[in-house]
């Protein structure tokens, strides 16, 4: 298709990309969680349906992680490895938030809009999940931090611009209105979503022209991936970490659901109102979350996370027991604010907390477990506050959630400070694995960069060590990186032999993948062709001096024979 970006060729498309996508994610989520819990307080529905409401539609968040060796297992690659499960996601995410117009009589259709809730946000968790995963296969490691300050930044936007604008919507035209106005928006974003592609040469739609540029990647089932799991999972500092989790997340949800309704019914703030100020005050937050991190790295997650928790804690004993100022409008805003900031701030150190002690070789799916958990808890907070609002006050309601706090405070007692796996490369290492965060309000995106990624296959390349040099080979398809000086240092037949590894036959394959950016640095790549053997192609980076070579092609290089001639006269020119 004429006109098409491609995501492997230029940051400039990855980063716009994930800035749209993550977008179109935040429009259920101003929606969904936050202007529509204030409309539903502002037309007399009960506290306990609403703390339902956003129990029961905040599941699938819960459950994403599941997804991931579903699109490991189905694929389309003539359409690229994860970018057909975008563009399905995106549809049904369209086309559900559509499904809002069968409500009509809100206050009566409380399990309707529950349904239909989980279906948006079914959509919109695979969505993320495949991005996620489109993301991390074509994105040079030195770009992580950058393309997730860009997604971070998309879906801060999204949700917030949704809640502002849907806040007005609902009260002046309704949900019907509403409902078409999220939908176009959704669709626009799925219209665009359709002129990129992942590599050169592949379809935009299945019925455009194009072949597969990627190769399928086994090993991802179910069983792989949890049975590695299992290993480290039930660990001490991994049991305490998910109690951790869930006890921030049943703080976060009891909160969710407490505060749009006292806003409304307490404090006297509209629909248009609450949802404007939850907009300004989470961007607001979003970016001093995101400048945490030098603070987290100097005192340690643990400590950070205990001190933002306190404040939270300090903030809802202060409501509870300042009842005389709850008619001081000014005194109400800034409160109300306080606790909209302090949200993502504590998010970022909850995150870096369970992120310390995953393991480097299952860091996706072990983290996956531990959000999980998080948003498990964020249901049970809403749904214990839907079950004690109508027993309690709201004073009293405000101190449970103090209660809450304390313990989840009394939980990070336990915790042990450890180490990230293989946080420091140690003499003669290379490098230091590092992750970057990037947050919303309720979900967050994580990128761990612990390891090079091969730029044929995106699988972790694994450190190999001969004669005291190391270079970089991948775990699957076997390519090899050297860094500068490398490759003439072992280019003979005995290191040959202990290095490569691999199929040439999958070799072949991957050699036809050759438009890349460096792995080590992001630098361009060349393609360069041997000068005695001119059937051999392979990449150097221009900047780092790095180079690449596919499964069987070092052993080839390795020594020259008499075959070699003739190979040279059957090859074509690389063009």
């Amino acid at each position: 298709m004429a006109g098409t970006f491609v995501l492997a060729n230029r940051s400039q498309v990855r980063y716009a990309t994930g800035a749209m996508m993550y977008f179109a994610q935040g429009i259920p989520q101003g929606l969904l969680g936050i202007a529509i819990p204030a409309w539903l307080a502002s037309l007399g529905v009960s506290a306990a349906d609403i703390a339902s409401y956003l129990a029961v539609i905040v599941l699938p968040w819960a459950f994403k992680l599941v997804t991931g060796p579903l699109m490991d297992r189905y694929e389309f690659l003539p359409m690229g490895r994860r970018r057909p499960w975008v563009l399905g996601a995106q549809l049904g995410l369209s086309l559900s938030l559509l499904a809002l117009m069968l409500v009509e009589r809100p206050a009566e259709q409380i399990g309707l809009l529950m349904l239909i809730g989980v279906l948006i946000n079914s959509f919109a968790a695979t969505q993320d999940v495949a991005v996620d995963g489109m993301s991390i296969d074509l994105t040079p490691t030195r770009e992580h931090g950058r393309l997730n300050a860009s997604m971070s930044f998309g879906k801060a936007i999204g949700w917030a611009a949704t809640s502002a604008v849907s806040g007005v919507l609902l009260v002046s035209w309704g949900m019907q209105v509403t409902a078409i106005v999220a939908a176009a928006v959704s669709g626009v974003a799925l219209i665009a979503f359709v002129f990129v592609i992942e590599r050169e040469g592949e379809r935009s739609l299945p019925w455009t022209r194009g072949q597969a540029a990627s190769v399928h990647q086994p090993g991802n089932s179910f069983r792989a991936v949890f049975g590695g799991i299992n290993e480290v999972l039930w660990l001490r500092a991994s049991v305490i970490v998910l109690i951790i989790m869930f006890f921030d997340g049943l703080v976060s949800g009891f909160g969710h659901a407490l505060m749009p309704i006292a806003a409304v019914r307490l404090f006297g703030y509209t629909t248009p109102q609450w949802s404007q100020l939850v907009a300004v005050m989470g961007l607001i937050g979003a970016f001093a979350a995101l400048g945490l991190g030098p603070l987290i790295d100097r005192f340690g997650a643990k400590r950070m996370l205990f001190f933002t928790v306190t404040l939270i804690g300090a903030h809802a004993f202060m409501i509870a027991q300042t009842q005389f100022l709850w008619q001081d409008t000014t005194y109400i805003r800034v409160m109300l604010s306080i606790w909209i900031l302090l949200l993502p701030v504590t998010m970022v150190s909850v995150i870096a907390l369970a992120m310390a002690i995953c393991d480097r070789k299952i860091s996706a799916t072990q983290f996956a477990i531990y959000m999980s958990a998080a948003n498990l808890g964020h249901a049970a907070g809403s749904k214990i506050y839907g079950m004690v609002s109508e027993r309690s006050n709201y004073g009293e309601t405000y101190l449970l959630l103090s209660l809450l706090v304390v313990a989840l405070m009394l939980v990070l007692f336990f915790h042990r400070d450890k180490r990230p796996q293989g946080a420091a490369a140690g003499p003669g290492g290379k490098r230091s694995p590092s992750h970057t965060i990037g947050i919303g309000v309720s979900e967050a995106g994580v990128f761990w960069s612990g390891a090079m990624r091969c730029p044929k296959c995106r699988t972790d390349m694994e450190q190999v060590v001969y004669d005291g040099t190391e270079i970089d080979r991948c775990k699957y398809c076997k390519g090899i990186w050297f860094d500068a000086g490398e490759r003439e240092a072992l280019q003979n037949k005995k290191a040959a032999a202990a290095i490569d590894t691999g199929s040439p036959r999958l070799g072949k394959q991957t050699n036809k993948i050759d438009r890349y950016r460096c792995p080590r640095c992001s630098g361009a790549m060349e393609r360069m062709v041997d000068a005695q053997q001119t059937h051999i192609w392979y990449e150097e980076c221009n900047s780092c001096g790095g180079s690449f070579f596919d499964a069987g092609e070092f052993t080839d290089l390795s020594e020259l024979r008499i075959s070699d001639f003739f190979k040279g006269l059957l090859t074509p020119e690389r063009k």
